[in-house]
């Protein structure tokens, strides 16, 4: 449509200057012809504009990587936790200068300190195991059964039960029970008990006894809660070399800092610029043989009058790629040797050029 409004602007402009017009002719100053003489010469004079617009797109390879890091340490005091958190970040950069990485490379974008109550085992708690004998004797009268309450007393052994069968309800059942730092003095101690016991029993004419079952087992230890100190320190790294993404991620793991999930990709403003001005004149050559093609033959394309040059590409001057969790984990997982890194996709910029022309018209001179 805009096309052919131009064409019919252009055909009027034609009927009302004829071919055959004359320099006094035209309703034009003589201050106004002279200056067009020095732009166009003698034989050219400007009767109207074209407005158009040409859009292009160019492909950069991203050249910037930037991800991050975290360090946790963990300390008694406060002091501690910091101390240690500085000194493995003074290892890291120190390995980073030696790939010509400096601190204009980094930043840190979290700090923070926290304090955690943790419940871990007593460590003064020596016992470990505790073994178990089960022992049912038989009872016939009630002397006997003080006599029997009287001799356990001396071993702490003061929990006596029935114990019932279906030949006879006489039987009594009493547990023995010893605990040790080893399974094996534990299980030794608990034999031991159970000869003194048993051989008082006898003593007091207690012989039907039997053992019914027997265990050894850990005991769980007690629990204290103590109170521990975190420093949580997040560095990022911004690079333009893609190479040392590897031996950076190897570094890291090496000291024990955690390579986060937040890698991505830019095109530097500095290729941004360079390859936006490299288009420009070929834009420009591009814009102008469009308006030549648009107009009638009997017309010819002048000067710009204005030239309005458009870039458009997302988050201003970058553009981001980012892995999934998988693509970093594998990543994060290898080498300095080995690592796997994807070659990024093209970055693509949008180009629009826009402009108004001239539009000339061959005149004869008297």
């Amino acid at each position: 449509m805009k096309r052919k409004i131009i064409l019919i602007l252009l055909l009027n402009i034609s009927a009302i200057f004829s071919s055959e017009a004359k320099y006094n002719e035209l309703n034009v100053s003589n201050s106004y012809l002279e200056l067009q003489q020095l732009k166009y010469g003698k034989n050219l004079i400007p009767v109207g504009e074209i407005t158009s617009s040409i859009i292009d797109s160019i492909k950069l390879k991203p050249d910037t990587v930037e991800f991050s890091i975290t360090l946790e340490t963990e300390g008694t005091t406060p002091t501690e936790a910091s101390d240690l958190n500085v000194n493995t970040m003074k290892k890291l950069k120190s390995y980073l200068s030696t790939l010509n990485i400096t601190d204009d490379n980094l930043v840190t974008i979290d700090y923070k300190n926290s304090v955690k109550t943790i419940e871990k085992e007593d460590d003064q708690e020596n016992t470990n195991y505790q073994a178990t004998l089960n022992v049912v004797l038989n009872i016939d009268n009630n002397d006997s059964f003080i006599n029997l309450n009287k001799t356990l007393d001396k071993y702490n052994i003061n929990n006596i039960s029935p114990f019932e069968t279906d030949k006879s309800t006489n039987y009594y059942l009493f547990q023995i029970v010893s605990v040790g730092n080893s399974e094996s003095k534990t299980k030794e101690d608990l034999y031991q008990k159970y000869t003194s016991i048993t051989n008082e029993l006898k003593k007091i004419g207690l012989t039907n006894f039997s053992i019914k079952s027997s265990s050894v087992s850990p005991i769980d230890k007690d629990t204290i809660n103590e109170q521990r100190y975190f420093v949580n320190n997040t560095l990022k790294i911004k690079i333009n070399k893609l190479d040392l993404i590897g031996k950076i991620i190897a570094k890291a793991q090496e000291l024990k800092m955690e390579v986060n999930n937040d890698i991505s990709y830019s095109v530097s403003p500095e290729a941004i610029q360079t390859a936006v001005k490299k288009h420009e004149t070929l834009l420009l050559n591009q814009l102008t043989s469009k308006v030549e093609r648009l107009i009638a033959k009997q017309y010819v394309v002048g000067a710009p009058i204005s030239l309005e040059f458009q870039s458009r590409y997302p988050e201003a001057i970058h553009e981001r790629y980012n892995y999934s969790s998988n693509q970093m984990l594998r990543m994060a997982s290898m080498g300095s040797s080995d690592v796997d890194i994807y070659t990024p996709p093209e970055y693509e910029i949008t180009l629009t050029l826009s402009g108004s022309f001239e539009t000339l018209k061959k005149v004869e001179q008297n």
